[in-house]
C-alpha cells in the first residue's frame, strides 16, 4: 500500500512537471514540443487513478485545446466530468467542472453537434462562480461562438463584450482580451460590418503585449488575427491590403501548425475569394480546392463545412468549363 501511494505521488508529480512546461512552450508557441509534453502528461494519467485529482484531466484537456488536439482534449475533459460530476456543489467541484464543461462543448461545436455543445456550455454557464471573472469570461466567449455559428449574433456580441467587461475587472492585459476582441472583429465581418477593423487590430497589438517580442509576430495567435483582419481588409474593397495580411496569417500557421492545419484552408478560402475578384479564376479554384481537402482531413467528409465548401468548389469547377 505504502509502495503504491509513493507511485501515485511520484505519478501525479510528473503529470504536473509535463503540464507546466507544455503550457510554457504552447505559449512561446513551440507547438510541436509542447505537444509532447501533453502526450507525456496523457500517458502518465492513463497509468494512475485521479479520483480527487480531476483538476490535472482539466488542465490536460485545456493544453491539448490549445494544441488544437480537439478529441484529446474531448476525452480528458469527459474523463475529468465523469470524476467530479459525483462530488458535493461546491468551488472545488463547481469551477473545474465549469472548464471541463467549456471544452467539452467547445469540441462538440467544432463537430457540429450544436446540440449538445449548447447543453454542455449551458451547463458550464450556470456553474461558473459569479466572482470568478477570468472563468465567466471563458464561459461567455465559448457561448458566443456557438451563438455566431448558429446566427444568434445579438446574443454573440452580448457574451463577448460580458467577457471584456470581466475581463476589464481583473486589471491587467489578460491574454483571454486578446481572445475577446478577435471574436468581436469576426463577429463584424460576418455581420458585414466594416467596424471590426479596429477590434482585430487590437487584438493584434493586445495579443503581442501579452506574448512578448520574441514569439509574438510569429506565433499561431497572432497569424490568427491577421487572418480576421484580412478577412476586413477584403470586405471593405482593399484587396492588395487583404492579401498580404492574408499571406502573412498563412505563412505563420504553415510554419507554427502545420500545412494541413484548418486555420491554413480558412486562409485559402478567403484567399480564393480575392482570387476570384481579381479575375484570376483558375488560381481561385486551385485554392478552393486546396482547402476542401484539408477541411475534409480535419472535420470529416459530412460537416457542414464541408458540404458548403464542397458545392463551392464544384460551382467553381461547371464555372470554368463553361468558359473552356
Amino acid at each position: 500500500m505504502i509502495a503504491d501511494r509513493f507511485a501515485r505521488r511520484r505519478r501525479v508529480a510528473l503529470i504536473r512537471r509535463c503540464l507546466l512546461r507544455g503550457v510554457y512552450c504552447r505559449r512561446r508557441g513551440w507547438y510541436a514540443e509542447g505537444e509532447r509534453w501533453a502526450r507525456r502528461a496523457d500517458e502518465a494519467a492513463r497509468e494512475v487513478d485521479l479520483a480527487g485529482r480531476a483538476t490535472l484531466l482539466v488542465d490536460l484537456a485545456s493544453l491539448w485545446h490549445a494544441l488544437t488536439r480537439y478529441p484529446e482534449s474531448h476525452a480528458c475533459a469527459r474523463r475529468a466530468a465523469e470524476l467530479l460530476t459525483p462530488s458535493p456543489p461546491g468551488p472545488g467541484r463547481d469551477g473545474p467542472l465549469s472548464d471541463a464543461l467549456v471544452r467539452m462543448g467547445d469540441v462538440e461545436r467544432r463537430q457540429a453537434r450544436y446540440v449538445p455543445a449548447e447543453v454542455h456550455l449551458r451547463h458550464a454557464f450556470a456553474l461558473a462562480p459569479e466572482t470568478d471573472h477570468e472563468r465567466g469570461a471563458a464561459v461567455r466567449l465559448a457561448l458566443g461562438v456557438l451563438c455566431k455559428e448558429l446566427g444568434r449574433y445579438g446574443e454573440a456580441e452580448t457574451c463577448y463584450r460580458d467577457a471584456l467587461t470581466r475581463l476589464d475587472r481583473l486589471g491587467g492585459e489578460h491574454p483571454m482580451r486578446a481572445d475577446a476582441l478577435h471574436n468581436l472583429a469576426g463577429l463584424a465581418h460576418t455581420r458585414g460590418d466594416p467596424g471590426g477593423e479596429r477590434y482585430a487590430r487590437a487584438a493584434i497589438e493586445a495579443r503581442r503585449r501579452t506574448l512578448g517580442p520574441r514569439p509574438g509576430p510569429r506565433h499561431d495567435h497572432v497569424a490568427a488575427d491577421l487572418a480576421v483582419l484580412g478577412a476586413l481588409l477584403a470586405g471593405q474593397g482593399r484587396h492588395a491590403e487583404a492579401e498580404e495580411t492574408l499571406h502573412r496569417a498563412m505563412d505563420i500557421f504553415r510554419e507554427r501548425l502545420g500545412a494541413d492545419h484548418y486555420e491554413v484552408a480558412v486562409c485559402q478560402v478567403n484567399l480564393a475569394r480575392l482570387d476570384h475578384l481579381q479575375g484570376r479564376a483558375e488560381q481561385a479554384g486551385r485554392r478552393y480546392r486546396d482547402a476542401l481537402r484539408i477541411k475534409r482531413l480535419t472535420l470529416g467528409p459530412g460537416h457542414p463545412e464541408v458540404r458548403r465548401l464542397s458545392a463551392l468548389v464544384a460551382e467553381v469547377g461547371d464555372g470554368l468549363a463553361g468558359k473552356g
